[in-house]
């Protein structure tokens, strides 16, 4: 069984238990005896299945009960995540020390935050020399010293994640890929990488499964033809931004079979391009041309021919697509279940009709700046695609409230709708959301005419709500906000900017019964915010990471000052 926890205060605290806590695991002292539960009689699969039934962080602070649970559960965790965000002046090696001794078969890590630097690495793989995966993402401290380490201490490492790492370049995947020949997932986006990077990867890791190099300006075709005529297991493929890549680089004979493919950006890609690509790999099943300006219908026409098992498809601001290219793909293509057509003005309901006639199956659907799109389609939608999970109408003026409630009515399952600068969506429809839909998880209502009433609604519904977009929405209330505060305590993000009705009052509700905010807008807020709301804000959540506070006349140095000492990572936005 693999069970992930999280060393991360901001995340629901699974380790707020603090590090030095182990005391807990190492003696049973104040434990009655007489309630154990005789855990130790269990075996190791029946330990697993019992622990498969906790969530993620309850299993590590199971850990920390007393040392029988810690002997029964802690060999159940195989994935942690150690964030220096949370971890404040705790030195990263004191914690690394700990989880090796506390949790011997971790063989998952992330490492997250910009101090991660090679030492941490190396202390990581010495520590767990038995680590088969490890994520070192947006760590900008690590650099090519970190991959030859771990190419000499872990050469059974299967998946590596270095990608903003710019300091890696051609000499550190070369001793990697000399190093590390087990690797069947590897993620180098915006790395400091040419062509020599892949022909290393091509000659010494052929059991790669999932390459990432989004963002590598230095890659061309050679380098992509390399990697996978050499790596015959390859099956997913990132090369996203990488300009100087073209659609004949994926398309040559004897390449991998891939099933998944971005080149997003990839701006060499044409209509002919794609169709190369989609006589090579038929059995493509997610496919990203996003940006990718010089295809259009013939490209979808191509796809619709030779792949018709694709179920994600992103062509958003392509060239010329039309209502007649998306609905061939629609009616080629039954097992869509993601598609992203944001920024046609042209495309209108017609496309919606053709993919609820044959994509019954869809959950995600990104018609953002569609503006011909209306409440007629989207209705269509609702009563044919009941799976659907994410819609995103922004700026699609002729989609109203009779839409929104379409949806409601329909798709039980909705967790994310973007309605920022929709048409005319008021409370009915956002009452009908919320009532309908309880496991709604991010809702943007950025300009609708929606109150109170809405945000009550949402407390008393939508509890697992945690990201929230509110600005400019003038009917809203300290009342209101303080209702959702209460009813929605996971909230993460949340953007109340331009409320011109709010005050201190609602930031000291949001305070109370938010601890794990991460972003906040209050953006535009002029004369209603002061740094008394701020200060509650800094004793209550102090994991904030972000905060605009542009044009709120009333807040002072002393205040934003009080956010960032209690905030130690927040960005503050003036």
């Amino acid at each position: 069984m693999a069970a992930a926890g999280e060393w991360d205060a901001m995340s629901g605290a699974p380790t707020e238990v603090s590090v030095d806590q182990q005391e807990s695991m190492e003696c049973d002292e104040g434990f009655d005896a007489s309630k154990k539960a005789n855990l130790g009689l269990l075996d190791a699969d029946a330990t697993a299945h019992l622990a498969s039934f906790l969530p993620l962080h309850d299993l590590l602070t199971a850990t920390l009960v007393c040392a029988e649970w810690n002997r029964t559960f802690a060999p159940c965790v195989e994935s942690i995540c150690v964030s220096t965000l949370a971890l404040g002046v705790t030195p990263i090696e004191h914690v690394l020390t700990q989880i090796a001794r506390r949790f011997p078969c971790v063989h998952s890590l992330q490492l997250q935050g910009s101090s991660i630097a090679d030492a941490h690495v190396h202390a990581a793989a010495r520590l767990q020399p038995t680590l088969t995966s490890l994520s070192l993402a947006q760590c900008d401290n690590v650099s090519d010293d970190a991959l030859a380490l771990l190419a000499c201490a872990t050469p059974g490492l299967r998946s590596l994640n270095v990608l903003g790492c710019r300091d890696v370049t051609n000499n550190g995947v070369r001793r990697l890929g000399a190093g590390c020949r087990q690797l069947t997932t590897l993620c180098l986006g915006w790395c400091d990488i040419s062509d020599n990077a892949l022909l290393v990867l091509a000659k010494h890791c052929g059991l790669l499964e999932s390459l990432d190099v989004s963002g590598c300006g230095r890659i061309s075709d050679a380098g992509v033809t390399a990697v996978t005529a050499g790596c015959a297991r390859l099956r997913s493929l990132t090369l996203e931004g990488c300009r100087e890549v073209s659609a004949w680089a994926v398309a040559q004979r004897g390449a991998a079979a891939l099933t998944c493919l971005n080149m997003g950006g990839c701006t060499l890609v044409t209509d002919a391009g794609v169709g190369a690509i989609a006589a090579a790999h038929p059995g493509l099943r997610s496919l990203s041309l996003r940006l990718c300006r010089a295809v259009g219908d013939t490209a979808l026409r191509y796809l619709a021919a030779r792949c018709q098992t694709l179920t994600s498809l992103d062509i958003s601001r392509c060239g010329t697509v039309t209502d007649a290219g998306v609905s061939t793909i629609a009616a080629a293509c039954p097992q869509l279940r993601d598609i992203d057509l944001e920024g046609y003005g042209d495309i209108t309901d017609s496309t919606l009709y053709a993919l609820a006639h044959g994509c019954t199956g869809l959950e995600e659907l990104n018609l953002w700046v569609c503006s011909q799109v209306s409440d007629s389609g989207l209705q269509t939608i609702a009563a044919s695609c009941p799976q659907l999970r994410t819609l995103d109408v922004r700026l699609c003026g002729k989609v109203s409230g009779a839409a929104v409630q379409a949806i409601a009515a329909n798709c039980p399952q909705l967790e994310a709708l973007y309605l920022e600068r929709a048409g005319r969506v008021s409370d009915d429809a956002i009452v009908a959301i919320a009532r309908s839909c309880p496991a709604l998880r991010t809702l943007d209502l950025g300009w609708c005419e929606v109150s109170d009433v809405s945000l009550q609604a949402l407390a008393s519904h939508c509890r697992g709500l945690s990201c929230l977009n509110l600005g400019y929405c003038d009917s809203i209330t300290d009342d209101g906000i303080a209702t959702l505060a209460r009813g929605c305590r996971r909230l993460a993000s949340l953007d109340i900017g331009g409320c011109s009705k709010l005050t201190d009052v609602a930031l000291a509700a949001i305070a109370e019964a938010c601890p794990h905010l991460q972003s906040l807008d209050l953006g535009g807020c002029k004369r209603l915010v002061t740094d008394v709301g701020l200060n509650a804000i800094a004793r209550h959540c102090q994991g904030l990471r972000s905060i605009n506070l542009r044009f709120c006349e009333h807040v002072t140095d002393e205040g934003v000052l009080a956010v960032q000492q209690a905030c130690i990572n927040v960005q503050v936005r003036r």
